[in-house]
């Protein structure tokens, strides 16, 4: 959640500035008439001002205390639908989007009733924080049948757009770089769904997972990771001393012991980590996007996969950009027969 909140902030405060360096390109370079420009500034000022008797704009943690508020009176254990109907009415009035992530959070244990209210909700609002929700709802909610209904959503957004709506792309790639293998899974479904090409480099180098060699080296610094030892162990006696008292003579033997057998030492170790689930999405991906040829002779090798994109799927596609781009002929009408 903080993730996305924290991409939006950013986003708000760029376009911020951008909106301040234009004012400052209009109002204040203008030296040729300053009086005129003064009136400008003032004017927009006048325009951007909130009036004295307008309601404030509610804060984050009053919005989530009210949609909690919401929670508690109209759904949650309620079965009366007319009370219902009022609650998730009432959910569709927050259309600020640093609000959409609760929506998800809040009512997460919601019944289906709302929970599809809430997804329709965010389709409708039809802007990027709303379309990074969705995508971050098909990939992470716990609930399968929620992932699939929001996965839906997004295919209706990339329809309605021509293509993968550009927060969804970026909700795509902060998936991958997740920690754990089962959301980058989630992630990389989500980009062979919508058929997200640009993701496929990803998708090649996270679909192994390697880690360095731990442990000793060759000359046995740093210590054995582990060793198995087979063998037989005799004792003997190494050496023998007498000892000599008054009117006694005695002996004290010093035992050893002879190892026969094979010693295994393991001084290094190195983890491969397969992630089929990555594997099987990239595969699927790449095969929408090379005419149907399949990919799979490819396996797990790395350069592999890195070569077939550069040298095969980059000139296909370039190819098929520049075939569907090309104008096709005017189909021209045939002359009239002449008359007999």
């Amino acid at each position: 959640m903080m993730t996305r909140r924290t991409v939006w902030g950013a986003a708000m405060i760029a376009s911020g500035v951008l909106a301040a360096g234009a004012l400052g390109q209009e109002c204040g370079n203008d030296e040729s008439r300053p009086a005129e420009a003064a009136a400008k500034a003032a004017q927009v000022v006048a325009d951007t001002a909130t009036p004295a008797d307008a309601e404030p704009v509610p804060t984050l943690q009053e919005m989530q205390r009210e949609l909690r508020k919401i929670r508690a009176k109209y759904l949650g254990t309620m079965r009366n639908r007319e009370l219902r109907q009022i609650g998730i009415a009432k959910i569709r009035e927050y259309t600020d989007p640093v609000i959409y992530p609760d929506l998800l959070e809040i009512f997460a244990r919601e019944k289906e009733d709302v929970r599809t209210a809430i997804l329709d909700h965010l389709f409708d609002q039809k802007n990027g924080q709303a379309d990074a929700t969705l995508a971050w709802a098909a990939m992470f909610d716990r609930q399968e049948w929620f992932r699939e209904a929001a996965l839906e959503r997004i295919r209706r957004r990339t329809a309605e757009v021509g293509q993968v709506p550009e927060r969804v792309q970026w909700a795509i790639a902060a998936g991958l770089k997740q920690r754990d293998s089962d959301d980058i899974g989630r992630a990389a479904d989500l980009a062979a769904d919508l058929r997200l090409y640009d993701a496929i480099p990803m998708l090649i180098n996270l679909q192994v997972q390697g880690s360095s060699s731990v442990g000793s080296t060759s000359s046995g610094a740093g210590g054995d990771l582990a060793y198995i030892f087979i063998g037989r162990q005799q004792a003997f006696v190494s050496d023998l001393e007498p000892v000599v008292g008054n009117s006694a003579v005695g002996f004290d033997p010093q035992l050893s012991v002879a190892t026969e057998g094979t010693v295994m030492r393991v001084q290094g170790a190195s983890v491969v980590t397969y992630r089929t689930v990555v594997h099987n999405a990239l595969v699927r991906l790449a095969d929408s996007g090379w005419d149907g040829r399949s990919t799979a002779s490819l396996g797990y090798d790395k350069q592999a996969w890195r070569d077939w994109y550069v040298r095969e799927f980059l000139p296909y596609r370039e190819r098929l950009a520049a075939t569907t781009q090309q104008p096709q002929p005017t189909p021209t009408t045939p002359p009239a027969a002449a008359p007999r």
